[in-house]
């Protein structure tokens, strides 16, 4: 296996390839971060302020470090009128769900939370993981699907994201937050049917097509993601930030804790690691090097920390948790990336082909 010799990238991440000095193409293409500016931002939140509805802007909260210093900027720092609000993924650990309510006692703000059928979610987390070898991508799919639900509810303005420039490059080839393909996994399994599936999918119908004509005609508010219109604190200041203003807590003493807030994320990030050869925390690391937050050799010693390649403490927990057996994540670790490519959206393909090709005009 090549490792990249400035972050520690390796040669499994897709696309990737290394120059005469062992340099990984995402180090050696990489510009710096430039913040979209402050003052765009600002001038994004005026405008929803002008419309003086009931809640300027949306902040789905997780109780992670991303979402809760979102809402700390969006309701103390900008004094946004926020209606915050929380998909229970059924996976949430105790301490998030701590931090989500000491959030909202301090600033005040109203919060939904939106709670589902949890044996439902089993049914199709079991599915997905045993068909695909993931479930990150149904629980995406159901949180964006209660976001655009609730901003359209209660017609919220805007709807900010706690997304970072941090977890570019983290994501995993296959399009596992595409519908279409969500429901060609399940479509033949005995244990759930249409109803459950829709059910769970809260909106079935939902693509970026019919998406961008809701926020066109502001039915769903615009989308932002504020991390990239400023500079950011750095991960460790960002945690310091939000422990002193928010009451919010890590979930160990580790020095990276980022997706605490789900318990199942130790061992997603130890099923990918199986399938794909990488898993996000070593795609974070890189760019942290890469931003000059930590060192190569701090990243290698938060990765080796990790123990990715050992199952995480609470497997046996998960396996049980979803009916796996040990038989299944055998099979589910052979399981090849992009198996289900094939059957994503066609409309989605299209649509982004024609937003990306009217960038490229502009």
């Amino acid at each position: 296996m090549t490792i990249c010799t400035t972050c520690i990238l390796n040669d499994k991440y897709p696309g990737v390839n290394f120059n005469n000095v062992g340099e990984c193409s995402l180090c050696n293409t990489r510009k710096a971060f430039k913040p979209f500016g402050e003052d765009k931002l600002i001038e994004i939140f005026n405008k929803a302020k002008s419309k003086n509805a009931r809640f300027d802007a949306l902040v789905p909260l997780s109780g992670g470090k991303d979402s809760t210093y979102i809402l700390y900027l969006a309701a103390k720092v900008y004094n946004l009128k926020v209606l915050a609000m929380t998909y229970d993924n059924g996976l949430f650990s105790q301490t998030a769900l701590d931090n989500i309510d000491r959030a909202l006692k301090i600033t005040g703000v109203e919060h939904v939370f939106c709670k589902t059928d949890f044996e439902i979610q089993k049914k199709v987390y079991r599915n997905m993981l045993l068909k695909s070898g993931d479930i990150c991508g149904a629980c995406d799919i159901a949180t964006i699907s209660y976001i655009h639900k609730i901003a359209e509810d209660y017609k919220t303005p805007l709807i900010l994201y706690g997304t970072s420039p941090l977890e570019e490059d983290s994501f995993v080839p296959d399009s596992i937050q595409d519908i279409s393909r969500f429901k060609y996994i399940l479509k033949d399994v005995p244990e759930l049917n249409r109803d459950e599936i829709n059910k769970y999918l809260v909106l079935p119908s939902r693509n970026h097509l019919n998406t961008f004509f809701k926020k066109k005609s502001g039915k769903i508010g615009l989308e932002v993601r504020p991390l990239f219109y400023i500079d950011n604190p750095s991960d460790k200041e960002m945690g310091e930030i939000i422990s002193k203003e928010m009451g919010w807590k890590e979930d160990s003493n580790k020095d990276f804790t980022k997706h605490f807030d789900c318990i199942a994320e130790p061992f997603t990030n130890y099923v990918r690691q199986n399938i794909y050869g990488y898993e996000r925390h070593i795609c974070q690391y890189s760019n942290m090097v890469r931003r000059g937050e930590i060192t190569r050799k701090k990243a290698l010693e938060l990765y080796e920390a990790d123990k990715i390649d050992e199952k995480p403490e609470n497997y046996n927990e998960i396996l049980k948790l979803f009916n796996i057996s040990e038989e299944q994540m055998n099979e589910i670790r052979e399981i090849k990336p992009l198996k289900y490519e094939k059957y994503t959206s066609k409309i989605d393909k299209l649509f982004l082909y024609f937003v990306k090709l009217k960038q490229r005009i502009l």
